[in-house]
């Protein structure tokens, strides 16, 4: 009997070896939350490779400018990205994940500045800084066209964007409310934050995702491995566990090697 079931579990043992899947991810820098720099690369990361390992799916997370991540996704160089929101257009080059997080976009600007956003239309005549490949890009661009007079400003990483508000080069600049805080507190001067603020309303709250690239035949079927990983975590509690521990300064700055 004991050779019996050896001799079938030694058939069974190439079967699983086949199912598992080396996948490659890029993603821009997203502090607190998304980066090299950062514990596990941040939590976004975290969650994304754990949910991926309980489906057999080794995830691997390299970073560069998000629009580069998003352009060698959908050219199928890598087999996807990292951290997007949803729009028609993209879901034409990309197979969506399970959301992974739910991001609140925010309006900042200088305390000096009156600022009450109520509308689109509250933006008009100002110039309004954003990161390439942000949602509000089309969003902006589609207001302008039909009869909006909005001054667009893109910025390939959210450091450049903070800057042009201090320097006046924008008005106003949207952003992830916990990512331009994070920056502002890290990366800027002390005396700086207290001349910024973002208005209360957000511009939008918004899931974001895995995408995989539909130039690889197979995205749909790793999208639903890798969805089915996200559920078991959030089922069995880690994904809750994985947020604690953030709030706990887990997920942050990983300590450098000596030079």
């Amino acid at each position: 009997m004991r050779r019996i079931l050896l001799v079938t579990l030694l058939l069974y043992l190439p079967s699983i070896a086949a199912a598992q899947v080396q996948l490659k991810l890029l993603a821009g820098d997203y502090p607190p939350f998304l980066s090299d720099r950062l514990a596990h690369q941040g939590v976004i990361a975290y969650i994304v490779k754990e949910a991926g390992k309980r489906q057999g799916l080794e995830i691997e997370i390299a970073f560069t400018l998000w629009q580069q991540a998003k352009m060698k996704a959908q050219e199928g160089a890598v087999h996807g990205t990292v951290g997007w929101g949803y729009t028609p257009k993209r879901e034409n080059d990309f197979v969506y994940s399970a959301p992974i997080y739910t991001e609140t976009v925010v309006f900042f600007h200088l305390k000096n500045r009156h600022f009450d956003w109520q509308s689109l239309a509250s933006l008009n005549g100002l110039r309004v800084g954003l990161s390439e490949s942000y949602i509000e890009d089309a969003m902006l661009a589609n207001f302008n066209q039909q009869g909006g007079d909005v001054v667009i400003r893109r910025y390939p990483n959210e450091v450049e964007k903070l800057r042009s508000l201090l320097t006046g080069e924008t008005d106003v600049i949207i952003g992830n409310q916990y990512v331009v805080m994070d920056i502002l507190r890290t990366v800027m001067p002390d005396d700086t934050r207290q001349h910024i603020t973002f208005h209360p309303t957000p511009l939008r709250v918004t899931p974001l995702h895995v995408l995989l690239s539909r130039q690889h035949p197979e995205s749909t079927r790793w999208v639903e491995r890798l969805n089915r990983g996200i559920h078991q975590l959030k089922s069995s509690g880690d994904y809750q566990r994985a947020w604690s521990a953030f709030r706990m300064g887990e997920f942050g700055l990983r300590a450098l090697p000596p030079e």
